[in-house]
């Protein structure tokens, strides 16, 4: 791929969604440029489907506007096709009928948190990855979207999560799990992308980016 293409900036530190947007795009085609902040708007105030999705997009909508910022005018004008950001989350029910979204695991208590996520929302049940992608063009135009997909965990014996939580996959990851990882040993089902749990839902991205006039392979 030529160097001369427009490049794609991606607002994100995980190397997961670099590899997922490099299948559409080219590796070469991608430049890393993370937001500044690390300072995130929370979910404590969200518990419906609606709420959880709008502060998700703001999130996503947030990383991008830092990243165009740390770029400049000038930058955005030259050689810069957009700039994609996006932003995933667990979200289950709770006990009352209202959505609960689920982060990172807090450290160093993180071990025995995703222990009680498993065991609460996970091994025999179905719960929701979301997630939400901003992309801005280099003139400005802006295309958003949130994208759901059902995950289904097999019920596993206790042995299992022990052993899962020993490999340490938990760390760091939405859920506390990795579907790419070990986590899959225990998935039943998707429904939806796959894509799109691992984080970055590259059928929609795909879409997006072709609705600004974006070339993907």
């Amino acid at each position: 791929m030529s160097d001369t293409l427009p490049r794609i900036v991606l607002g994100s530190r995980s190397p997961r969604r670099r590899q997922l947007l490099s299948q559409l795009v080219g590796d070469d085609r991608i430049e890393v440029l993370p937001p500044s902040s690390v300072e995130e708007a929370g979910f404590d105030d969200t518990d419906d489907r609606t709420s959880i999705h709008r502060r998700l997009m703001e999130i996503a909508r947030d990383k991008a506007e830092d990243v165009r910022l740390q770029l400049g005018a000038q930058r955005r004008a030259t050689g810069i096709a957009a700039v994609l950001s996006a932003d995933t989350v667990i979200v289950v029910s709770r006990a009352d009928g209202k959505f609960q979204v689920l982060g990172q695991p807090p450290e160093p208590e993180w071990r025995d948190v995703v222990r009680q996520w498993f065991r609460d929302h996970f091994l025999g049940r179905t719960h929701t990855a979301a997630t939400a992608v901003c992309i801005v063009s280099g003139s400005g135009l802006v295309r958003e979207r949130v994208v759901e997909s059902r995950v289904t965990f097999r019920d596993q014996d206790p042995e299992w999560l022990e052993s899962y939580l020993e490999s340490g996959e938990s760390v760091g990851k939405a859920g506390g799990y990795a579907i790419q990882g070990r986590a899959a040993e225990a998935i039943e089902r998707v429904e939806g992308s796959r894509d799109n749990v691992v984080g970055l839902p590259t059928e929609a991205v795909a879409e997006m980016l072709n609705e600004l006039g974006i070339d993907v392979d």
